[in-house]
């Protein structure tokens, strides 16, 4: 039996015992986020791009708390390893291309992966963890910014995911201060469950990808900036070391971002958002330079979101390497909260990918269970 499924496993049987617990050490609990995307392409100058295109994606979270401040933590995403990857051999951190040729409304490639099972201590001073987790990198990438549906998808280019090592935090009045050391997951961990994506392969060179800690990032994550209250802010930067390979080179990228709540009544808030991400030697190709921005206004009414958003990504690379990519993301959105559980949002998108343009409409359902 593979690493992997030992752990669904175990999972499994944590989470029925678990019903049987009091709130009381030692006890399980967590959320699960499911969530419906179907999105439709409305218009494109390129040739095989099929119109319609949905999925289902799932996130179960569970925590194993033994204490105040030992535990273990879990996430899980059953997800489409077609639609949403991060393994394409030309792009390897592309998470998804809105006018791919591979779109269709279909449940077959679905698999269950775990995005991190990790040991977590915390306490009101600092947080440490160990194991297999998400270090980050900005938040352009957040589903709860809510600036648009595509955002989450488009920055999950950059976003440090499914690393093996460690972190510690300190936690200060408005603030954290993170330092993480950690490679790329290689091992039975990478693959996954029901449809495998099959086990992540550490010969490729992609930046990470060591098999030591010798890859880190230190990040800075606040609010309160100069005692304005509600002006959030994230700072960090990143070392993503590479084997000894020709045309390979240390990754280095830095992430600046914040955002505003502007109070402009009763129930209603305007909110600036901007970050930008800028790398050089891009997953590990030396000369291959990368800058993502991301720039977004929203009003907020009660429960209503609206706005627009343009989000960019410029790689540079050499014509030996491949192509370069000059893409563009203009969103205007609406979405409706009918419960701190419960929204729906809607996006409509102009496209541009690889020089392939298009108009992308998509609609967003999301319903989060806590126990």
């Amino acid at each position: 039996m593979s690493i992997l499924r030992k752990v669904c496993l175990l999972a499994i049987c944590l989470v029925i015992s678990s019903n049987a617990w009091a709130k009381k050490y030692p006890y399980i609990d967590g959320s699960t986020l499911f969530e419906i995307q179907p999105d439709r392409v409305m218009s494109t100058n390129s040739s095989g791009v099929k119109s319609n295109n949905a999925y289902i994606y799932v996130q179960p979270n569970f925590s194993l708390n033994f204490n105040r401040n030992w535990s273990i933590k879990t996430e899980w995403r059953y997800q489409p390893n077609d639609i949403l990857q991060t393994r394409n051999s030309q792009d390897p951190e592309r998470y998804r291309e809105l006018l791919h040729n591979d779109r269709e409304v279909s449940l077959g490639d679905n698999g269950m992966l775990i995005e991190q099972l990790k040991l977590n201590f915390e306490n009101e001073d600092m947080i440490f963890q160990f194991g297999k987790y998400d270090p980050g990198f900005g938040t352009g990438y957040v589903k709860t910014n809510r600036i648009g549906i595509f955002s989450s998808q488009f920055n999950e280019d950059y976003n440090l995911r499914e690393k093996l090592g460690a972190s510690i935090s300190a936690l200060l009045e408005d603030s954290r201060i993170t330092f993480n050391s950690f490679f790329n997951d290689t091992t039975g961990l990478s693959e996954s469950a029901i449809n495998d994506r099959g086990r992540a392969d550490r010969k490729t060179g992609v930046s990470g990808a060591t098999g030591t800690l010798s890859s880190y990032s230190i990040s800075l994550d606040g609010e309160n900036l100069w005692n304005e209250e509600d002006w959030k802010y994230n700072i960090a930067y990143r070392s993503l070391a590479v084997d000894n390979i020709g045309g390979r080179q240390r990754e280095v990228g830095y992430v600046l971002g914040t955002s505003y709540d502007y109070e402009l009544g009763i129930n209603t808030t305007l909110v600036p958002y901007l970050e930008i991400a800028k790398f050089s030697d891009f997953s590990g190709e030396e000369g291959r330079k990368a800058t993502f921005i991301t720039a977004a206004l929203s009003l907020r009414y009660s429960s209503w979101n609206l706005g627009i958003s343009h989000l960019s990504k410029d790689i540079q690379r050499s014509a030996v390497n491949g192509v370069s990519a000059d893409d563009k993301l203009f969103q205007i959105y609406v979405g409706y909260k009918f419960s701190n559980t419960l929204s729906l949002d809607f996006t409509r998108a102009s496209v541009e990918e690889y020089g392939k343009k298009g108009s992308v409409a998509g609609l967003l359902m999301s319903y989060k269970y806590e126990f």
